[in-house]
């Protein structure tokens, strides 16, 4: 049967509720996700313009077949959702099956992403969150909002929040919830375990998957299988680092202006990435570890690859360096789009 998993999500009447929201769109999901293997997440393209879900299909399936084929230690060091399907708006199962009432009234048939959805943090982590850095006021009314059982959380590896622990904002929200360094190191967590995760993710989809990873998002999430737990902390319990939404990656040459594009892209994306010339001494500590692994990384996947190739993680790095140096001058190179 053509588009299998969106005739089975058919048989439910259940409603679905609305996990998640971004620039291609809005995410959706059953309300009770217990069963990972089974719980998906569907985007629906009913965002911004410009944005591709089809795009986002292709990449996410180029990555599986890669990833499918990595070494078990980089595969070890981040999960990758499951991609399902994708299901255009002209799909004659959108007028055949009662899929459409599972949305809010009102809504139509759009192109659908439906993928495995990525295991929400359990109440513990929730609340070790809320209590740490959620304004006092706040706390009872986000621990009681059903919104907040959807909890990713954010790696940014370079930015910091100034040793501010408790957010000054009147607006909080476990959604994406960005945690910063020094957050981290308040809760005991490992910024530079992350930094390796997210190193060989980076080698990985430069050198495996052959894109750019423009716009890639990294979280920590539980793992499908608490065995496979890669982190282990007393606030979050165990997790791992996931990588998701593909829609503006686009793939990479493997010469000095693929290099260019995804020395761009690393700068603009989210801070998910350490960075250098940074005056804190832990930050540089940090990206010498991080320039360290994906130099490693990339060694180990380009292996087998001709001498051109293999230049291409130092190349990265160097032009890396060579943009931020550029920007710290007055020259804005950090910001040119990536084309």
């Amino acid at each position: 049967m053509a588009h299998k998993v969106f005739h089975r999500e058919s048989s439910s009447s259940t409603a679905y509720r609305r996990i998640g929201a971004g620039f291609c769109g809005s995410v959706w999901g059953d309300p009770e996700h217990h069963n990972v293997d089974s719980s998906v997440a569907i985007k629906r393209e009913d965002g911004g313009p410009g944005r591709s879900l089809f795009n986002d299909f292709q990449i996410h399936k180029i990555l599986i077949t890669a990833y499918n084929e990595c070494p078990q230690h980089i595969q070890a060091a981040f999960q990758i959702p499951e991609c399902h399907e994708f299901v255009p708006d002209t799909y004659a199962g959108w007028t055949t099956t009662t899929l459409l009432n599972r949305f809010p009234q009102g809504y139509t048939a759009c192109n659908i992403l439906i993928t495995q959805r990525i295991p929400p943090f359990p109440e513990q982590a929730r609340h070790a969150l809320t209590d740490k850095f959620c304004p006092t006021h706040l706390i009872e009314n986000i621990k009681a909002d059903t919104n907040n059982l959807d909890c990713l959380v954010r790696p940014y590896l370079g930015r910091r929040k100034f040793g501010q622990c408790r957010s000054k904002l009147r607006v909080f929200s476990l959604r994406n919830y960005p945690l910063h360094i020094d957050q981290m190191s308040d809760l005991g967590l490992d910024a530079f375990g992350y930094s390796t995760a997210i190193a060989r993710a980076l080698a990985f989809m430069y050198w495996k998957g052959k894109i750019d990873a423009n716009d890639v998002e990294f979280v920590l999430a539980p793992a499908p299988d608490f065995a496979l737990s890669q982190f282990h902390s007393a606030h979050l319990g165990g997790h791992n680092l996931w990588i998701l939404d593909f829609d503006c990656c686009k793939s990479m040459s493997m010469n000095k202006e693929g290099v260019h594009r995804a020395a761009q892209a690393f700068l603009r994306n989210d801070p998910f990435y350490p960075c250098p010339g940074r005056e804190n001494k832990e930050d540089q500590e940090l990206w010498k570890h991080f320039r360290a692994q994906f130099l490693e990384a990339s060694s180990y996947l380009l292996h087998d690859d001709d001498e051109a190739s293999r230049i291409l993680p130092n190349l990265l790095m160097e032009t890396i360096e060579k943009f931020v140096q550029e920007s710290s001058a007055g020259q804005q190179r950090i910001h040119e789009p990536v084309q």
